[in-house]
């Protein structure tokens, strides 16, 4: 709220998740196009995850995602994966639940931890290949 009492409204139209991936360096990629497919990421098409670090340390993979275009976003496609991925959301609530919702469309989706905070949430998700994709 301003001095004079007017209050102001800021809406902030990116609504950015922040997206961190384990698992194996080919099903972190399958995934990571599946995300790129539906929303803009700073993320290249070009880049693509590889094996890095000590034997026995878990690699993880990092990109962000803008998910406030909700009307112009398109579907996240149902993806094979080799075995399960690791992901964690976070960013704003809202936006951490739109990523999350529409990755149930490409994915056999196990919430495993949910945390929220002051304004932000983040989930600690499995993702395993979609139904859709062993039939």
């Amino acid at each position: 709220m301003r001095e004079d009492g007017i209050t102001v409204a800021v809406i902030d139209r990116h609504e950015e998740v922040s997206v961190q991936l384990t698992g194996a360096p080919e099903d972190a990629d399958a995934v990571f196009a599946a995300l790129l497919a539906a929303y803009p990421c700073d993320r290249d098409a070009e880049e693509h995850p590889h094996q890095e670090g000590t034997a026995g340390h878990p690699t993880i993979w990092s990109a962000t995602y803008d998910v406030a275009p909700a009307d112009t976003a398109g579907p996240v496609a149902a993806t094979a994966l080799h075995g399960p991925v690791g992901a964690e959301l976070s960013g704003s609530y809202a936006a951490v639940d739109r990523l999350a919702r529409a990755m149930t469309t490409g994915f056999a989706v196990e919430v495993e931890q949910a945390v929220s905070g002051d304004g932000e949430k983040q989930l600690r998700l499995r993702l395993d290949s979609s139904p859709a994709t062993t039939g």
